[in-house]
């Protein structure tokens, strides 16, 4: 009852702050389309990785979030126990490319020693690929003055549910694939755990580049995040030109996040 009434209040606060800048259905099925092609090709292979599923909910706090236009992660992150990545385009937005992005920092992570190097970033890969994570909802938003960055840009926001990057976790657990899905996921596709009854599309996403292909990335970055040291980060990414920035936050249980998700959405109406 409270996730619906806190859905509810979202919607009407996204709604009324609403301007340029959707995801059209084609780009939302091509974000989780990619998301899970992308999961099954994870090296080392997972022993168990299941798929990502569209979550309205997470699609309403984010585009709630990317509305305000600020280049900082959601500082509500910590009590709605969400995880998130962030991207700015400067041009005009392509799914596919924000999402190969993310992906092509497991070039630089260290799947056994669960390290990138002191000046690279592998947050946005290691969220992308949390297994435990299955639940995501992303918006977009275009903003006249991105603030942090202070110039017009595209933001991407994706949240994720159950939160991935936990302090000294892996990503997932390496192995022959499917080799630990649970009962509940018995079937094995694609290298990836699923149900026996799921829906499967007709149409492949229109995906313009061949996602493992890495592209030549153009940004520029600080605070690179160890991934020994500080796991909990997520973190942005700007494409082009930009910076990007951290935060923390930490899981908890799926309840909490409908009451803090329904106070703060009833403050926010409020003021």
């Amino acid at each position: 009852m409270y996730w619906d009434v806190a859905l509810w209040s979202a919607r009407i606060w996204a709604i009324l702050s609403l301007a340029n800048g959707q995801l059209t259905e084609q780009e939302k099925a091509t974000i989780v389309d990619m998301h899970n092609k992308l999961r099954s090709q994870v090296q080392p292979s997972a022993a168990f990785m299941q798929k990502v599923e569209w979550d309205e909910t997470l699609r309403v706090v984010a585009e709630a979030y990317a509305t305000k236009c600020i280049w900082e992660h959601n500082p509500d992150l910590e009590e709605l126990t969400l995880g998130e990545n962030l991207f700015a385009s400067l041009g005009p937005f392509n799914a596919t490319k924000a999402m190969v992005d993310w992906f092509g920092e497991n070039v630089d992570y260290d799947y056994e020693k669960n390290v990138c190097p002191v000046d690279k970033m592998c947050g946005h890969y290691t969220q992308m690929v949390w297994a435990d994570s299955n639940k995501i909802g992303c918006a977009t938003h275009l903003c006249d003055t991105l603030e942090g960055l202070d110039f017009k840009a595209t933001i991407l926001v994706c949240d994720y549910y159950p939160r991935g990057n936990f302090d000294g976790q892996n990503p997932y657990v390496s192995g022959e694939p499917c080799s630990k899905c649970p009962e509940n996921l018995p079937v094995c596709e694609d290298k990836i755990c699923v149900r026996e009854n799921l829906f499967h599309p007709s149409e492949e996403p229109d995906v313009t580049e061949d996602p493992t292909v890495l592209p030549e990335r153009s940004h520029w970055t600080t605070e690179p995040v160890d991934v020994s040291r500080e796991p909990t980060d997520v973190l942005v990414k700007v494409d082009e030109t930009g910076n990007e920035k951290n935060t923390k936050s930490h899981g908890s249980k799926m309840e909490s996040v409908s009451s803090h998700l329904l106070m703060l959405i009833v403050l926010a109406l409020v003021l």
